[in-house]
Order: C-alpha cells, then sequence, then structure tokens
C-alpha cells in the first residue's frame, strides 16, 4: 500500500504546506467550492472530537466544517455523493463498517482515488458496542479497520467514530492506547432518520448557523443524503463556509505492527476471536443506522 502522504494529490500537498486554495486546484469548475486547508490530526494521544459528547471539537476557525461520511461504502449511493464532492473539488471523511467493504470494495477503492480519508466505523456496526465485553468490542473495532486497510491501496487513517456515536471509558482508554483519533461530531443533519433531501439541507444549515462551524455527520448509505449533497455544497458556498480536510499525522497501523503495549493474551483473544464471525455477529451487510 502507498503511504497516505504519498497518495494525496500535489493540490492537497501544496495546501498542507499553508498555501491557500485557488481557482486552479479545481480547473474544470473555477467556481467550486474546494478545500480551503488541510488539517494534520496528532493522534497520538487518542484524542475524542466533536461537542455533541465531548469537551472539544477540532481546531477550526469561524464558519470552517468538516464533512464526515457513516455506514459506507455503498454501491451506488457512495459513489452520487462521491460525484457531488468531486464537482466542487471537496474532500471528505469517510468512517467505512468492514462488512460492508467486504461487499462494496470497488465503491471504497473510488473514495480513496477521490482522495479523501477514510477512517474506521467497527467490523459490522453494532448498536451496543459500548456495552460488549471488552474483547469483543476490541475485535469489532480492530477487525473492521483490518478489514478496511486490507481492501484499498491506500494507508488509512487511525480515525474511529463508534456506531451509534456508543462509546464508554473502556473504549475510550482502548482508542487512546491505540492511537486512535475519535470522532463524535458538532453538527448531526438527521439523514439516519428518513427525512427528505430538502429537510435534510434545512436541518443541517440551521444547526451548523447556530453552530458557526464545525464537524457535520452524514450517511453516504442514504439515498437522501447522496441526492441533498449537491444543494448543501451550494448553500455552504452560498453560507460563506469553508471546507477542512482532515488527515492524521500518522497512518493506521495494525496492533501486531503498532506493538501498543496490549495486556497479556489481550492480542490472541482479538485474533481468535476475529477469525469467529459468529462470535461478531452477522457478516451480512448491516442495515444503515444512525450513525
Amino acid at each position: 500500500m502507498r503511504s497516505l502522504v504519498a497518495s494525496l494529490p500535489v493540490c492537497v500537498l501544496i495546501l498542507l504546506s499553508g498555501t491557500p486554495a485557488s481557482a486552479s486546484d479545481c480547473p474544470y469548475n473555477p467556481d467550486a467550492l474546494g478545500v480551503s486547508r488541510v488539517l494534520e490530526i496528532d493522534t497520538s494521544d487518542g484524542p475524542r472530537f466533536g461537542t455533541l459528547q465531548y469537551k472539544q471539537t477540532l481546531d477550526l476557525n469561524p464558519k470552517e466544517v468538516v464533512l464526515t461520511f457513516d455506514d459506507g461504502p455503498h454501491l451506488s449511493n457512495t459513489k452520487r455523493v462521491l460525484a457531488a464532492l468531486s464537482k466542487e473539488c471537496v474532500k471528505a471523511t469517510f468512517f467505512t463498517v468492514g462488512t460492508m467493504v467486504q461487499y462494496n470494495a470497488a465503491a471504497l477503492q473510488a473514495i480513496a482515488d477521490g482522495g479523501h480519508t477514510i477512517g474506521a466505523h467497527s467490523w459490522s456496526h453494532p448498536r451496543n458496542l459500548g456495552r460488549m465485553t471488552s474483547a469483543r468490542a476490541t475485535t469489532q473495532i480492530e477487525r473492521g479497520f483490518r478489514a478496511i486497510d486490507a481492501a484499498v491501496d491506500i494507508q488509512i487513517a487511525p480515525f474511529l467514530r463508534y456506531p451509534g456515536l456508543n462509546d464508554s471509558n473502556s473504549l475510550n482508554a482502548y482508542a487512546a492506547k491505540r492511537g486512535y483519533a475519535v470522532f463524535s461530531t458538532d453538527v448531526s443533519s438527521d439523514d439516519w432518520r428518513g427525512i427528505s433531501p430538502r429537510m435534510i439541507v434545512r436541518r443541517t444549515m440551521a444547526r451548523l448557523n447556530r453552530k458557526q462551524g464545525g464537524i457535520i455527520l452524514f450517511h453516504d448509505t442514504k439515498s437522501a443524503t447522496a441526492t441533498a449533497i449537491p444543494a448543501l455544497l451550494r448553500a455552504l458556498k452560498k453560507g460563506g463556509y469553508k471546507i477542512v480536510h482532515i488527515v492524521p499525522e500518522r497512518s493506521y497501523a495494525s496492533v501486531k505492527s503498532a506493538n501498543a503495549g496490549s495486556e497479556p493474551g489481550e492480542e490472541a483473544a482479538i485474533a481468535a476471536l476475529a477469525s469467529s464471525p459468529k462470535s461478531l455477529g452477522s457478516t451480512k451487510a448491516p442495515a444503515s443506522a444512525n450513525p
């Protein structure tokens, strides 16, 4: 797999050096929303972001937003989202699910090819992750990361979003030990509620205008979301919002390669559970859920 930084487009590498975006970064759409800057995240101490649950969010300026998408990749809807983002030369972060990757590897590769950041959203999206035994919960996390990392030809980010935003003190401690940045959100689009594309845009912008920026949570598995994204990007542009693309300082490393200081037997337990799909629940692609 190529390194994460090596795989970034030239325009993104320029942005990392601090040079602002210009029309030349999106030559086929000089009026594009684009990416205003790239923000590198130090994940070494397992930071947690998103004021819905945590005390802090990303170091964003007023009117700066980070677009995030959960639960995919979806064979058709993810590609529709990617097409809308590409038209505006916008980059996002996709928190993907291991079982979805198994069924939709081509869509995952399309995310990578678009220069977006890829993180993990567990192996099979259990809504009770925070109430599972430590071994099963950490296996859900690690098996998800491994499946996603193995399915794409770039190194993924050590970015984690819990399914259903269902955390616990022990999960957060584990994420910190592994050097995973945990993401909640600042603004929810409510797209998981089955609302219309128009309502997705209206609710997102109303909440964003109150917050004046932050992390926004969508689901690329939802048809209504894929329909809403072009209008949402237009609304962001009209409202004077700027897109920030988040990337990690260091890429994801597996438990074995990271030598993350596992407790005795912890890695063996993870490996044993990971080899037994029944211990983790169904291997069928999960239905999209909040979030």
